[in-house]
Parts: structure tokens; sequence; C-alpha cells
């Protein structure tokens, strides 16, 4: 495949995660149970703030799934450019469709917003590593037993 064209296919993958983004997080959203739990468990305040990230970003990691395999299918070999293009163009169409103003709120929408950048980068890098496992004999030079 062409340098070109796959990087056109990074751009595609980086707006598909978008559109995947901006539909499901709304029904995420209202179907969550999980912050109301938090309250009534307790947490307040930068505690429940921190739990509710911390969910936000495993969620986002989930989302990102079909989206880092998919730039693990354009191949390893310019993974990280073609990684880094998608999250530049999903952080550009996602601030631009949702019309969150990202640097004007408070530090947590500001937190939020990054973590949800990094999920993409952190999702590929996890399954990079899926697979590499079984590429050396882990055994090294030891000579195998003899049976009789």
């Amino acid at each position: 495949m062409s340098r070109a064209i796959a990087a056109l296919l990074s751009i595609a993958i980086g707006i598909g995660f978008v559109l995947l983004v901006l539909y499901a997080w709304p029904l995420i959203a209202a179907h969550n149970t999980v912050p109301v739990r938090l309250a009534q468990a307790g947490l307040s305040g930068t505690a429940w703030y921190g739990a509710t990230l911390l969910q936000d970003f495993v969620i986002n990691l989930l989302l990102a799934l079909p989206a880092a395999w998919l730039l693990l299918r354009l191949g390893r070999s310019r993974l990280r450019f073609h990684c880094a293009l998608a999250t530049l163009v999903f952080a550009t169409a996602f601030t631009a469709a949702s019309g969150l103003p990202v640097f004007s709120a408070s530090g947590f929408i500001v937190a939020g917003w990054l973590l949800m950048l990094a999920a993409l980068p952190v999702t590929t890098w996890l399954l990079s590593l899926h697979g590499r496992g079984n590429r050396h004999d882990r055994s090294g030079g030891l000579p195998r037993p003899r049976t009789v």
C-alpha cells in the first residue's frame, strides 16, 4: 500500500473515531450509573472527579479499540506516524464538532479532553504489544532433555 493511501486511511480512521465518540458518549452518559453510585458512596469533590475521569478514560480506551486495530492493519513500519495523524484529525474534528470550549473552562474539562486524546495512542500501543511475545524462542540455547 502506498504511503499516500495509508495516510488518507489514517485520516479516515480519525474521522470515524470522532463519529463513534460523538454517537456513543451521549448514550453512555444517559445510561451510566457509576457517577451517581460514586456520589452515593460518599465520594465528592476531587475524589469524585478523579474516579469519573478514570472511568471515562477506560471507556475511551474501549471505544478506541476498533480505530487502533485498523491503524495496526495499516502496518507497523509507520505506525507512529499514522497514529499521530489519526489523533491530530480526531483532536481537530472533535473540538470543532462538539463545540467544546476546551481551554476556557475548568481544569477538569482540559484533563478529560487530554485523556480522550490519549486514548487512541494508548490503545494502539497496547494492541501493538499483543503478538510480540512469540517472536523468539524463550528457551535460548538450552539443550532439550533426552528421552530413553
